[in-house]
């Protein structure tokens, strides 16, 4: 039978935990369906509330842009049935496509059930609804969109961080550490985190792990454990070249975050992953992905003995993607930072970064960023978990010389590790929006290492940083209207050690103090 537990922890360890488990009897669709539906069903209140506080009222201002949305996304959707009902049955490509959008429908069919009473027809489907849950999962590819259908007022900036991350190869070779944090909205502070264990024939990825939100099938994050051997990651980048978004069409590609999942599912290796998600590119929510290939990691393996592959690097641009193995960087700097810059000179010259870079600075160069200056001169204390937890949730923005701007207060929290843009001035003056106030920051850590990647488990924190900053709390803070239900007053939650067993997130302590220097070397 398909199977579930659920823990709603959220007021508790700011996490809800969720393990489902497919029934292999059950051809693929069939799987795939009750998969969506029984997470539906369970999670119909989480979904309800994140709704609410980030779907419900995008379309208010602008109506007509949403219009123009629903029909391209329908269109999209024909499109990818077209090539259902043409490959799904000898090409595993289309039939994990086809797997996925009834997983979609299957999700949305429970949600429907629990909050409605709406009875879910019981087998498998493709009847998306382009008004319904496949916003939630697009939410990440809208700001992208608002720019290929012109909208006039975008909720996006372009320029807005969207998570650090580093891979950390031990000096005497001991570990390898793969972290990330996700930077966005706070209004995106209902979490869960997932397993989902899938018993679909021809894949290499059945059991995944992720960070998550309620209401959708991906990470968003992005940050995926797989029992393929594979750890998935990435960082958002920028497309400044405008001319690129005539290579977005609706029928003529599939969406980022189906890419996404088909991807993990499939690939045995960096490069196969890279592979199979460049096929039908869609230019939406751009980002560095970085793949970890555990498999060819032994433990006591020495940085410049790292063999070939163990870390790919893919970058997309609307019409372009670029991947590559970059195991000689870690073999060089024993570590792979990630800021939300492009790392290949092809994705960074045709994106245009330069000429934000004439327009704003080094905030938009690959080795000046503060990010970049940061991870440079730390990275290499970090010797254990303990301290890759102290750098990722790193936020001194005030005392840090690298936090420095050219701004008033002469500094601000998004020039750090983990970004607590909360605390910049309201009335400060700042070049550019993304550097002043607003409800925006690092909201989690995730940690893994060799040892733990083999159960699929992680060390999380959920919430904005609090370790050098005092802990967000929405009963005092200075940001007004941004809803928020369902969400803790304060987080100030410990990491937790997430497993896979019912009630399983326990606390977990490290030293929160650190020692920083100034000097960039």
């Amino acid at each position: 039978m398909t199977w579930a537990v659920y823990d709603n922890s959220i007021n508790t360890t700011g996490w809800a935990q969720l393990d489902i488990h497919s029934n292999q009897s059950l051809d693929d669709s069939r799987q795939a369906y009750y998969f969506g539906l029984i997470e539906g069903l369970l999670t119909a209140d989480l979904i309800q509330l994140h709704w609410d506080n980030n779907i419900r009222h995008y379309c208010d201002k602008e109506k007509q842009f949403c219009q123009n949305l629903f029909a391209f996304i329908a269109k999209n959707i024909e499109f990818m049935k077209s090539q259902i009902k043409l490959y799904a049955n000898s090409d595993e490509y289309w039939h994990q496509i086809e797997l996925t959008l009834t997983q979609l429908t299957g999700l949305e069919d429970g949600y429907r059930s629990t909050m409605y009473g709406i009875r879910p027809p019981g087998s498998p489907h493709l009847n998306v609804n382009v008004t319904g849950l496949i916003l939630m999962n697009l939410i990440t590819e809208c700001g992208e969109l608002e720019q290929v259908l012109q909208r006039k007022v975008k909720s996006v900036d372009l320029n807005d961080g969207h998570c650090s991350a580093i891979v950390r190869v031990l000096d005497d070779g001991s570990d390898l550490l793969v972290s990330h944090n996700s930077w966005t909205t706070y209004a995106w502070m209902l979490r869960l985190v997932k397993r989902y264990n899938m018993n679909y024939s021809n894949i290499s990825g059945t059991s995944q792990a992720f960070s998550s939100y309620p209401g959708v099938i991906f990470s968003i994050d992005d940050y995926y454990l797989i029992n393929s051997g594979l750890t998935v990651l990435e960082t958002s980048i920028g497309n400044y070249n405008n001319s690129l978004w005539s290579n977005v069409v609706a029928d003529k590609v599939v969406f980022e975050f189906i890419r996404n999942t088909v991807a993990n599912r499939l690939a045995r290796s960096g490069r196969e992953w890279s592979q199979i998600f460049g096929k039908y590119n869609s230019g939406t929510y751009n980002n560095q992905f970085m793949i970890v290939d555990y498999n060819k990691y032994k433990k006591g393996t020495l940085p410049a003995q790292l063999p070939d592959d163990v870390l790919w690097v893919l970058e997309q641009l609307p019409g372009y993607v670029e991947s590559g193995d970059v195991t000689h960087v870690l073999r060089q700097q024993n570590y792979w930072p990630s800021y939300n810059v492009p790392y290949f000179k092809g994705v960074y010259d045709l994106s245009d970064y330069t000429s934000q870079v004439t327009k704003y600075g080094d905030f938009f160069t690959y080795n000046k960023t503060a990010r970049a200056l940061i991870f440079r001169r730390n990275a290499k204390q970090v010797t254990d978990m303990s301290s890759l937890y102290r750098l990722m949730r790193y936020n001194d923005f005030k005392h840090d010389p690298l936090s420095r701007c050219n701004c008033t207060p002469p500094y601000t929290g998004e020039y750090a590790i983990a970004a607590r843009c909360d605390l910049n001035d309201p009335n400060g003056h700042y070049p550019f929006s993304s550097l002043g106030f607003r409800p925006h920051g690092a909201i989690d850590v995730k940690m893994t290492n060799k040892d733990l990647f083999s159960k699929l488990e992680m060390i999380a924190n959920s919430g904005p940083t609090y370790e050098q900053q005092p802990p967000f709390q929405w009963s005092n803070t200075r940001i007004v209207g941004v809803l928020h239900s369902g969400q803790p007053d304060t987080f100030q939650f410990p990491p937790v050690h997430v497993k896979w067993a019912p009630s399983s997130l326990r606390n977990v302590s490290f030293p929160t103090t650190t020692t920083i220097t100034n000097t960039i070397v």
